[in-house]
């Protein structure tokens, strides 16, 4: 009787857990509520192994290193690098291992991929990046471990592979787009797919001294040529400039892009045809003027 006791007691246990189980499972007395989705809980794409741009289950990550790239036969008991351009460092380290493998880095890259909206859009040059590093007895596979090592720390964009090109060995510069920064949608041009460029802003000068007159020989007040450019502007850009006036200096200082700054040279040159032409015109009136009175010494002019 006793030992049949003993029997039971296990199996009870196993029932209860079973039952807690299922009671969690199904959300029943004393299961913890489940997560609505309008508490902003969310689990990252990337914690349950899927890409976070398609959704779809990623393909497991490939090893850096062919099984079958086997290491030369020789150990460098000494590598220092301060600074050296990745490209010099690779040519180095194939003439240190015998040229036992090929290196491979590209010449640039650029993502095929506008809808991926990575930066940058420009061709990414791999061979200006520097190597600063210093290690003691190692194999040629442990010294391109240690510049992935390094890339890693750095978040540089690209890493070694060790590849079989048939049944020569290579080491091959790859990058990773993952790495890169992305943009945001709204910087994206919905027409081309590229990202939209802000252009380079830049600061003139231009003097307007040579526009100032008053108005019976041609010419405006610095009033007058702050108001009409500033006005321009309005008009072609929709909002407030970036003109500014030294009227003692008689200076415009412009601050915008190129086709800004250029628009309001242009703006500047037409005011100067404007002036010059009233200015001939004030000319010719005077000389036109007919003599209303008589010189002095005239027969008109003695009494």
């Amino acid at each position: 009787m006793k030992a049949k006791l003993q029997l039971r007691i296990p199996a009870i246990l196993c029932l209860l857990i079973v039952s807690l189980g299922a009671a969690f499972a199904q959300g029943g007395p004393g299961a913890p509520s489940a997560p609505s989705p309008s508490a902003g809980y969310s689990v990252p794409l990337a914690a349950l192994g899927a890409d976070p741009n398609t959704g779809l289950p990623s393909p497991p990550p490939r090893p850096w290193k062919d099984a079958d790239w086997k290491d030369p036969n020789i150990t460098l008991t000494n590598v220092f690098y301060d600074g050296l351009p990745l490209e010099e460092v690779a040519r180095d380290l194939r003439k240190q291992f015998n040229d036992a493998f090929d290196v491979l880095i590209p010449n640039g890259w650029l993502d095929p991929n506008p809808s991926r909206s990575v930066e940058p859009r420009e061709p990414l040059d791999l061979r200006a990046q520097s190597v600063r590093m210093q290690l003691r007895n190692v194999a040629a596979s442990e010294v391109f471990n240690a510049m992935n090592l390094l890339f890693e720390t750095e978040n540089t964009p690209f890493r070694w592979e060790l590849r079989m090109n048939g049944k020569r060995p290579a080491a091959l510069l790859r990058v990773m787009p993952e790495l890169l920064p992305r943009i945001a949608p709204s910087q994206i041009d919905p027409a081309t797919g590229l990202p939209i460029r802000t252009p380079e802003t830049k600061r003139t000068i231009q003097f307007v001294g040579d526009l100032i007159g008053d108005g019976k020989s041609g010419g405006m007040t610095m009033e007058q040529i702050v108001k009409t450019i500033s006005e321009v502007w309005q008009m072609t850009y929709g909002h407030t400039g970036v003109v500014q006036f030294h009227k003692e200096a008689q200076l415009l200082v412009l601050s915008g892009t190129p086709d800004q700054i250029d628009f309001i040279q242009q703006t500047v040159r037409e005011l100067r045809s404007k002036v010059e032409l009233e200015r001939k015109l004030a000319s010719k009136s005077t000389e036109a003027k007919p003599m209303t009175e008589p010189m002095p010494g005239s027969p008109a002019g003695s009494k």
